[in-house]
């Protein structure tokens, strides 16, 4: 098995595992067979996923103390993957799911596991935001 530390590398190896998995600039879109988008960054020491979930103004804003409660909670829970917010577009901030690995010995299993893991983390996520969703989004 060839090494697991560049874009095309593991590309390829999500490919031949049933995934697919496109380079879109800096970003390699992966999809599982549920339609899951995992968007991952790879640079010479890690590779970076995130799964976007929801904005944070499509969310019951009387209940964004709840909701970060709720979210940091299961935080705890829900290893290795965790809640985060990303604030790239501050007008459009995200709730995320993320997960980071070392790619400098990555193994399959190690990269199977994160992205398996993230998948089931995505039902447990939205199950939780579901309730604080805004009527009619």
């Amino acid at each position: 098995m060839s090494k697991l530390n560049t874009p095309s590398d593991i590309t390829a190896f999500l490919q031949d595992k049933g995934y697919t998995a496109t380079e879109q600039d800096s970003l390699l879109v992966i999809q599982d067979e549920d339609g899951v988008n995992i968007f991952a960054v790879i640079d010479e020491s890690q590779i970076e996923f995130m799964v976007d979930l929801c904005g944070l103004n499509q969310l019951d804003q009387k209940k964004l103390e709840e909701i970060y409660e709720k979210i940091l909670d299961e935080n705890t829970e829900m290893l290795p993957s965790c809640f985060g917010i990303d604030s790239d577009d501050p007008d459009d901030k995200r709730i995320v799911l993320v997960d980071s690995l070392a790619v400098e010995n990555l193994a399959a299993n190690e990269l199977l596991l994160s992205l398996d893991s993230l998948t089931v983390n995505v039902a447990t996520a939205h199950e939780l935001l579901l309730p604080y969703l805004k009527k009619g989004i």
